[in-house]
């Protein structure tokens, strides 16, 4: 396959850029949004807001199980090359490193976020940019929402992300004094 194309960097760029549209590992993206800061400074700010909004709820009851940041979910190679993944156990899409799971009322309606840091430990520790994405929501009362294989219209994502960004999102760029740039 590679010798029919005239250049390597074409076979690389088509496979990035594949990899890229088709999501990140078994989910995919509702939507995107990304700081010009530290993933450290994302993470306290996100923190702060969660913790001092009466309008976003985040279980902090099985924190013990998989919030030290010793975690990497992403797993490395152990001296022997072999893949080692660290279990968060119950609380893994809840850790506070790699995942977030809120609830976020606004009026009637209930919605249940899970979403993501971008990157791993590699990326956090050199990077100065950071960035978080939705890759789960759920509307708490109609049980409408996106799955890992799912489908989620762009109406559904539309209504979602606006509750998700005047009650998290938008609160999160004061804390930080910057304004994010979004990332689909």
């Amino acid at each position: 396959m590679i010798k029919n194309l005239r250049s390597p960097y074409l076979f690389i760029s088509t496979v990035f850029f594949a990899t890229y549209l088709t999501g990140c590992g078994t989910h995919g993206s509702i939507k995107g949004y990304q700081y010009a800061t530290i993933k450290s400074n994302l993470e306290k700010a996100v923190m702060c807001v969660i913790k001092n909004n009466s309008n976003i709820y985040r279980d902090t009851s099985l924190d013990y199980l998989g919030s030290s940041p010793a975690l990497d979910h992403l797993g490395d190679n152990d001296s022997a090359g072999s893949y080692v993944s660290w279990d968060a156990g119950d609380n893994y899409y809840n850790d506070i490193k790699h995942y977030v799971t809120i609830e976020i009322t606004s009026g009637q309606v209930v919605n249940s976020y899970t979403f993501r840091y971008y990157g791993g430990d590699k990326e956090w520790s050199t990077s100065t940019r950071s960035e978080l994405f939705i890759c789960y929501v759920n509307n708490k009362k109609s049980n409408d929402g996106f799955k890992r294989n799912g489908e989620i219209t762009k109406t559904m994502a539309k209504e979602f992300t606006e509750i998700f960004e005047k009650e998290f999102v938008n609160k999160v760029d004061k804390e930080l004094n910057l304004q994010h740039i979004d990332a689909e």
